[in-house]
């Protein structure tokens, strides 16, 4: 075996090196063809939960309030496919939610909004085909109060403009036939 150095060492003691915490094992072909690709960093460090809980604050699951001391650490694009335990694949969800991640009839999806998006970098959340039809990632703001009252002053804009428009146009035409008569 060849070890990352370029030295070389018989298979049993590259295979006994492996066992003792090598984050990666690669075992190649006699033309330089990777055959196996092994990690052994499943879980999340505690700096990377840390990051975690401080950037999501909880349940990255749109509507649930489930605080972060009650979620675990998730992979957005999973781990059995290659899904690093990097930082930007790290989400938190709660057992529940957790639990609802899956590729069998039902069940979310879960993927990393990209710079055009409104929430870039955050996790969006895909429902169920019978949930959502349009498949739209979206993304809990129920932590994030911020956003809550930024979504929440649109809306009494939006209501107050209304009800604006709609008093100019009665006043107009209150107008027009009070000239009228």
């Amino acid at each position: 075996a060849t070890t990352a150095t370029g030295g070389t060492v018989p298979l049993t003691d590259a295979l006994e090196l492996a066992q003792q915490g090598l984050p990666w094992l690669m075992v190649f072909d006699h033309a330089g063809v990777p055959l196996h690709l092994g990690r052994t960093k499943r879980l999340a460090t505690p700096a990377q939960r840390l990051a975690l809980i401080a950037a999501l604050r909880g349940c990255s699951r749109p509507g649930c309030d489930a605080p972060a001391s009650l979620c675990a650490v998730h992979h957005v694009r999973d781990w059995n496919t290659h899904g690093d335990t990097d930082i930007e694949n790290l989400t938190l969800a709660c057992d529940r939610c957790h639990a609802m991640v899956h590729d069998g009839p039902g069940g979310w999806k879960t993927v990393t909004l990209d710079q055009d998006s409104q929430f870039p970098g955050r996790t969006g959340w895909i429902a169920p085909p019978h949930i959502d039809p349009t498949a739209t990632p979206r993304v809990n703001h129920r932590h994030h109060t911020s956003e809550l009252l930024a979504t929440t002053l649109a809306r009494i804009h939006e209501q107050r403009n209304q009800e604006r428009e709609q008093r100019q146009r009665w006043l107009s035409s209150h107008t027009r036939h009070t000239h009228a008569a």
